[in-house]
């Protein structure tokens, strides 16, 4: 009676695994839509297009970009966490919408940590602090040398309030024991802008949307916040080596989609994506963007987002920063 019934489990454990294995050699059998929470154009929309047409040109399906902008992100997320969990939504999810905004915002109606489902890094980048040509500051040491002197009166563009440009510089303002008055811009066109022009002393600002004035010398990069230094500015310390060791802040575009996905697919997925992130062509485009192409296993990333949101989270309490 024994042996029947073992060769019974191991027959039900068998039609099981050939289940499994065919559900995920099937997937994707229609088209994944990825869906962005920023309107076309800058990088993390074209890392995401260069990202579906690499899976496409391999024979891993179709993949279609949808642009949500809006509510800083929360619109996007928001459309994710109630989508279908069968795969073929997913969201590119980036710093703020997912472990900057539950913070910042008290009525979001979704938890980003269990709400969804962790697929692969895809790309990450620093922030750089740049200072106008008019404010004499050539360096990290006069930045701070400047705000130690005349606390309140030196001020930084961010591309504004809550964003993870935002936050980079209220870290460093912590750790560099400064206080400096933050001039939040609607996206960072216009921060660039005024700083270009001697309105705006310094900034924390978008890298890649920063490097066509930082290369014209009509704004000075005085730091990157990485740990390293990033190949689009190889002569440009970083924080820690301009004398802040420990500082790092990073802004980063992941993939994430709706809570219960089936773990055969996010396995798929993943496993496609990182694929395409390892080819050396697709980085070397990345690189030029600004941007290090980085993958991960879905379990890296559910433990990144952990400890991203702990890390925002005492910054954003400690500067009482709050928005509605």
């Amino acid at each position: 009676m024994f042996n029947a019934r073992l060769k019974s489990l191991i027959a039900i454990g068998l039609g099981a695994l050939i289940a499994t294995a065919a559900a995920a050699q099937d997937y994707p059998d229609k088209p994944v839509k990825f869906v962005l929470p920023f309107p076309p154009g800058g990088s993390a929309d074209a890392v995401t297009r260069e990202l579906a047409d690499k899976l496409q040109s391999k024979g891993n399906g179709t993949f279609i970009i949808e642009n949500k902008p809006g509510a800083a992100g929360n619109l996007a997320t928001g459309q994710v966490v109630r989508a279908p969990n069968d795969g073929y939504t997913i969201l590119v999810g980036v710093t703020g919408a997912l472990v900057i905004n539950p913070e910042l915002y008290s009525n979001l109606g979704y938890n980003t940590q269990t709400d969804l489902t962790a697929i692969s890094m895809l790309a990450q980048a620093p922030v750089v602090i740049v200072a106008s040509r008019e404010s004499g500051i050539t360096s990290l040491k006069d930045l701070v040398q400047r705000a130690k002197a005349k606390p309140g009166e030196l001020s930084y563009a961010t591309n504004g309030s809550g964003t993870s440009h935002h936050l980079a510089g209220e870290l460093f303002k912590q750790k560099a024991g400064i206080f400096m008055v933050n001039i939040p811009y609607k996206g960072t066109p216009g921060a660039l802008q005024d700083i270009g022009g001697g309105r705006v002393d310094a900034g924390f600002l978008d890298l890649t949307a920063s490097l066509p004035m930082i290369a014209s010398g009509r704004i000075v990069a005085l730091a990157t916040t990485g740990a390293t230094r990033p190949s689009a500015l190889p002569n440009v310390p970083t924080v820690a080596e301009a004398g802040f060791p420990g500082y790092e802040a990073m802004t980063w575009i992941s993939l994430v989609a709706p809570k219960g996905m089936k773990r055969e697919h996010v396995a798929k997925l993943s496993g496609m994506v990182n694929a395409v992130l390892a080819d050396d062509a697709f980085k070397k485009s990345t690189a030029a963007k600004g941007l290090e192409a980085a993958g991960s296993t879905p379990d890296e990333l559910q433990r990144f987002i952990a400890s991203e949101s702990e890390k925002w989270r005492g910054v954003i309490r400690s500067a009482n920063i709050r928005l509605e």
